[in-house]
């Protein structure tokens, strides 16, 4: 399986995985705080084809430089259904596995 890397702006809604693309099992997701300057607060959530939100976490806090490490059974979904977002109030990087 290939990893999906991704540098995730501050402030920036970020698509992760489109729901055409076919991925919907995920080994696992690290999010790790990469802005250096404060704790990241970070959303990660699904969305429907007609624009719903479904929230996995949201106002999660990442001090900087942790790292956040889901499994398997936290995140799959399916992905003929939804897009998987994340939003950050600051930089961090994700890597899905």
């Amino acid at each position: 399986m290939t990893n999906l890397v991704f540098n995730v702006a501050a402030t920036t809604a970020t698509e992760l995985i489109d729901i055409n693309s076919g991925r919907s099992v995920i080994a696992s997701m690290m999010i790790a705080n990469t802005d250096g300057s404060d704790t990241a607060v970070v959303n990660l959530y699904l969305k429907n084809a007609g624009g719903t939100d479904y929230y996995i976490f949201k106002n999660l806090n990442i001090p900087v430089g942790q790292t956040l490490k889901l499994e398997k059974d936290e995140i799959s979904f399916n992905n003929k259904l939804y897009n998987m977002y994340i939003y950050s109030t600051k930089t961090v990087s994700v890597i899905i596995n």
